[in-house]
């Protein structure tokens, strides 16, 4: 199993992944193993949402804990630019997300910008030609972020 069930679960926490492909993942890694965990076979019969409801006692297997760029990496990703509701959905996540962390780092920095365009000056149409001006240079990083996730 070259990915984990845990690090399968938080791209999926993340949106990277839908339920569907969750379960077509442990289908796959099922048909591969001689011993399959458990988690796994749950993960086929129920799916993620009601795997993941259920007490730690009775599915071990939890998502693992991203960082911030590695989950604006995944969101960054699958971001349409030319979709308002995409646009704004990152934009409203790194606002959130942001606060508290390394300005340095480009995407938290990002995250900063937004949150002054989103929350101080309460400008949408400003937020969303920032995010089209500046997300395709982010772009590239991210997808070496997302391909080390998905390896």
């Amino acid at each position: 199993m070259l990915r984990s069930i845990e690090s399968t679960l938080a791209l999926w926490i993340s949106g990277y992944l839908s339920s569907a492909q969750v379960v077509e993942w442990a289908t796959e890694e099922l048909e591969k193993l001689d011993n399959p965990p458990l988690e796994l076979i749950d993960l086929i019969t129920d799916g993620p949402e009601r795997c993941l409801k259920r007490p730690a006692y009775e599915f071990q297997a939890r998502p693992e804990n991203l960082t911030y760029v590695q989950q604006f990496a995944l969101r960054a990703v699958r971001t349409r630019l030319d979709v308002d509701a995409s646009v704004l959905k990152l934009a409203g996540w790194a606002a959130r997300n942001c606060l508290g962390r390394e300005f340095e780092l480009p995407s938290v920095s990002f995250g900063y910008q937004v949150d002054h365009l989103l929350d101080d000056c309460r400008d949408e149409q400003a937020t969303l030609d920032f995010v089209r001006e500046e997300l395709p240079s982010l772009l590239p990083e991210c997808e070496e972020v997302v391909r080390e996730l998905l390896a």
